[in-house]
């Protein structure tokens, strides 16, 4: 959990910048109503919502990386698809190093990935309470997932060509808060929690032990690609 906190706070330093300036081209409610945003008025005004993005993830399990596509049903609410590919390991498992420099997890028997394809809608939060370029939202869903093992017996690359899987289905619950960084682009910052459980045999990360929990919390970070309604 420390390693999970320290490389939160890493993220949000990263993208302090990019927050602390509001892009010229950003749009906004009041530029909406006074008619500063060109053709638009209050009567037909638009706004831009995600199309697609690009994720990373954070969890006890390990970091991931993801991509995401939105289908957009109104002004506060979407659906959408995502597919993450994660690291996972038991919660025992500790790395330690040789005498030969060379890092190692006593005991271990299998190294374990995550594959979850999560289908979900996503409901955008106080409209009228805050300004246009932020955008909490809420979200949930189910979340087919694979589970993939492979030996640690075998180098990383080499232990593919052994490698088997495990299927379950989950569920998530989150929410989040995107920023507008324009009318093209937003960052995104969502906290879910998974509930994510093998059920019968597990799998064997370390000797003797099955692991059968890959769920948590996770810390998803977005980068949102934007697009306008009708478009």
């Amino acid at each position: 959990m420390k390693l999970l906190l320290t490389a939160f706070l890493v993220i949000i330093a990263t993208f302090q910048p990019a927050i602390s300036q509001i892009n010229s081209e950003s749009l906004t409610l009041a530029q909406y109503k006074t008619g500063d945003a060109g053709n638009f008025t209050l009567r037909n005004a638009r706004e831009p919502y995600n199309n697609w993005s690009i994720n990373l993830l954070f969890s006890d399990n390990g970091f991931g990386l993801g991509a995401t596509i939105y289908k957009y049903f109104g002004q506060d609410v979407s659906g959408f698809t995502s597919i993450f590919f994660s690291g996972a390991k038991d919660e025992r498992e500790f790395e330690t190093t040789d005498i030969f420099g060379n890092t190692y997890t006593p005991y271990k028997v299998n190294r374990l990935f995550m594959i979850p394809l999560n289908i979900g809608l996503q409901f955008r939060l106080f409209r009228e309470d805050v300004t246009d370029e932020l955008r909490p939202f809420v979200n949930a869903g189910v979340t087919p997932t694979a589970i993939i093992y492979t030996p640690y017996s075998e180098s990383f690359f080499s232990s593919f060509g052994h490698a088997k899987a495990k299927y379950t289905v989950g569920g998530f619950a989150g929410l989040g808060m995107d920023y507008l960084t324009s009318k093209r682009s937003s960052l995104s910052l969502n906290i879910r929690y998974y509930y994510l459980h093998i059920f019968g045999k597990g799998i064997e990360s370390l000797q003797s032990r099955e692991k059968n929990f890959f769920g948590g919390l996770f810390f998803v970070f977005s980068y949102n690609f934007m697009k306008m309604p009708g478009n």
